[in-house]
Formats: structure tokens, C-alpha cells, sequence
């Protein structure tokens, strides 16, 4: 016996953000390669066909090399704009003598060996076979909001698998997109469809939160560093909070330095540009902008790769004016806009003893870290 495999990767990862979550880090490389591994493991695998969108071919050719992954049972294909096509355009690549077929979703990295292998017997001994997970959750008709019986549903992952002749047969005659591989096998299938064990970590990764670290946690950490000149004024805002004041900041926004080195923190962590880029100096829009509003930015940006701040520390250098009167406003302040208990939140200050333009109240700088932690 041997079989062939189509990973269906031609989709462009509308649902989960800006990046292509096929290659987020995930496990020991990304999420795509850590789909195809378990695959390669059966010698009686003989091909697996990856169905990619043309634009991210380079990108998986580099990630397979970077993984030192140089299996000649790989090949690639041109994805579709519908999983049925991305299928059906790898027809042409499945050899003759394979006995079945197996499909899995790219943005599935935690299937296991075990499943695969549940998949192959169930295919072997019925023609047609799928993992299926019993639902947990009660469930509800979405015509009308109407409950429903939960022991009538199942939940569907894949691998899915399927002798040779009655796969090509299905997909042949599939004159529409299907969701599923099972829809396209009922047209012209009415047999009986064994069913593996389905795992409850075998999920498909949809949004970045989805994606998990090897101990479960997902946790980032990021530091940055701001300085701004000082000239005379009527005081200058740290960390949200008014300090009275001789001075006042040269700067393009508010000068707020702890909330930039804090918003370059977050940034780093993310893997992301600092706020240079984010907010160019020569964008009008962000002339004596409030840090704490481009902060919101950061944070929504944050939100949407799946973070949210932990706890923040934050270490100001200050000849003058003098600090420590306003630390706990600058912490509880702070402490409000992350939606953080103040506990979490470390604010410090302290002079440069005289050294240097720090020392010689021409400038104010800040020093912070951030630890990130999945939503």
C-alpha cells in the first residue's frame, strides 16, 4: 500500500490579520511545515502535494530549506481561489499507483501520526474515512436562534482520505466550491464513511491566537528606549501625567518619552517597526499628537497579533524636574489605559548624577520593558 497527500495552503489568510499565518512560527519552524511533517514520517507516503498560492511559493520553498526539509516526495502546486480548486489542481500530480488519498488543511499543525494513521485504516477498510470530534458545547439553529441536538452533530478535521478511484471520480465531477472534502465525495459516494478519532489539539489555526508555544503559553517580551531634547516651557507630560515644570520637550508629538520607549517595547516584542515608522515625523497628522492615543494604536496592533500587555516597567532619567511626587499618578494612570492592576505596572526615575546632556537638564530619557502574553 501506498498513498498520496494534497496540503490545500491557497487561501491568503483574510480572517487572520496582515500576515500569512501559513508562516507564523509554530513548534520548531511555522505553522505550514509543522503540517507536513507528521507526513513524512510514513514510508508508505510516496507524495505529498503542497497547493500554495502562487504569491508565497518563494516564501515555502525558503521555509522548507530553512528547516532543512529536502524530501523529494514534496512537490508544489498552484493553490486556487477555492479549496476545491486548490484540490483539483493537484489531481494532476497524484501518481497512478497510489492506492489512497489523504487531504489536510495547511493551518492544521497539531495533527498527530495517530490521526493520520486512524485516517489510513479507516480509508483502507471502507474506501472513505475522516476524523470527526464529538461537539462539547450545546449548539443552536442560526435560522431564528432555535436549540438543537449537539448527538446529531459532529466536528469535522482532517486528514481526510479516500481510495484513489473514488477520490478522482468526486473531485472530476465537481462542478462548484465545495467547504469540505466529504460534500465533494457525497456527490457520487453513498457508501459507508468510517470515522477515526478526532483530537481536540488538531485544530485549524484561524485567528493568532490559535497558534500555541511548546509549553502552551504564549509570551513575548520587548524593551525600548526613547530621549527627547528639553527647552524652556511650562512643564512636560510622563506617562500621561502633567509635571510642572521649567521646561518643556522639543518633539513632534508630546514628547511623552516613557509612553515612547513603551510603545517601541510593545513593537519589538511583535516583531514589528518602531513608532519612527509608525508615526513618520513628517506626517502632519501626528503634530503634537497625545502618546497615550498612538499608544491605543500599538496596543490595537498588539490585540490583533493575539497579545495583550502582562505588565509594563518603565524607567525614567530626569536631572530635573523632580519625579517621585508623581510616580503613583504616573503608575495608576498608566494602570488604566492598559486595563492592568497598578500592581503591574513598574515606574522608577532617577538623575544621571550630572553627566552628560542627561545630567545637564538639556534632555529626558526612558527606558521600558514589556512582557506580552497570548489573548
Amino acid at each position: 500500500m501506498k498513498f498520496n497527500v494534497i496540503i490545500t495552503a491557497g487561501g491568503l489568510s483574510q480572517r487572520y490579520g496582515k500576515k500569512n499565518k501559513l508562516f507564523e512560527k509554530c513548534k520548531s519552524s511555522c505553522v505550514i511545515l509543522e503540517a507536513v511533517k507528521p507526513f513524512l514520517q510514513f514510508e508508505e507516503m510516496s507524495k505529498l502535494i503542497i497547493g500554495i498560492e502562487s504569491s508565497f511559493a518563494d516564501e515555502l520553498t525558503c521555509a522548507l530549506d530553512a528547516a532543512d526539509i529536502f524530501d523529494k516526495r514534496i512537490a508544489l502546486c498552484i493553490g486556487g481561489s477555492t479549496r476545491t480548486q486548490t484540490v483539483k489542481n493537484a489531481i494532476s500530480a497524484i501518481e497512478d499507483d497510489a492506492d489512497i488519498v489523504l487531504v489536510h488543511d495547511g493551518a492544521r499543525p497539531y495533527v498527530k501520526t495517530e490521526t493520520i494513521k486512524g485516517v489510513i485504516d479507516g480509508t483502507l477498510s471502507k474506501g472513505v474515512a475522516l476524523p470527526l470530534l464529538e461537539m462539547t458545547d450545546a449548539i443552536v439553529r442560526a435560522d431564528g436562534v432555535y436549540p438543537a441536538e449537539r448527538s446529531d452533530f459532529k466536528r469535522v478535521q482532517t486528514p481526510f482520505g479516500a481510495k484513489r478511484e473514488i477520490f478522482l471520480q468526486a473531485y472530476q465531477a465537481a462542478d462548484k466550491a465545495y467547504y469540505d472534502d466529504l460534500s465533494v465525495i457525497r456527490q457520487i459516494y453513498d457508501g459507508e464513511v468510517a470515522v477515526a478519532p478526532g483530537d481536540a489539539e488538531n485544530i485549524k489555526i484561524t485567528y493568532a491566537s490559535d497558534i500555541k508555544s511548546e509549553d502552551g503559553c504564549k509570551m513575548l517580551t520587548g524593551c525600548g528606549y526613547d530621549i527627547h531634547r528639553m527647552t524652556d516651557g511650562s512643564g512636560i507630560k510622563l506617562l500621561g501625567v502633567y509635571v510642572p515644570c521649567k521646561y518643556s520637550f522639543i518633539a513632534h508629538s508630546d514628547g511623552d518619552v516613557p509612553i515612547h520607549a513603551i510603545m517601541d517595547a510593545v513593537l519589538s516584542a511583535l516583531g514589528e517597526k518602531d513608532i519612527g515608522h509608525l508615526f513618520p515625523v513628517d506626517d502632519a497628522r501626528y503634530d503634537n499628537a497625545d502618546s497615550m492615543e498612538l499608544l491605543s494604536k500599538v496596543l490595537q496592533i498588539a490585540r490583533q497579533a493575539g497579545y495583550r500587555v502582562h505588565n509594563v516597567t518603565a524607567a525614567i532619567i530626569a536631572q530635573e524636574p523632580m519625579l517621585s511626587p508623581y510616580i503613583d499618578a504616573m503608575r495608576k494612570r498608566l494602570a488604566d489605559m492598559l486595563g492592568l492592576p497598578i500592581g503591574r505596572i513598574g515606574v522608577s526615575a532617577t538623575t544621571n548624577e550630572g553627566v552628560g546632556e542627561l545630567g545637564g537638564c538639556k534632555a529626558i530619557a526612558a527606558y521600558a520593558s514589556v512582557l506580552l502574553t497570548g489573548i
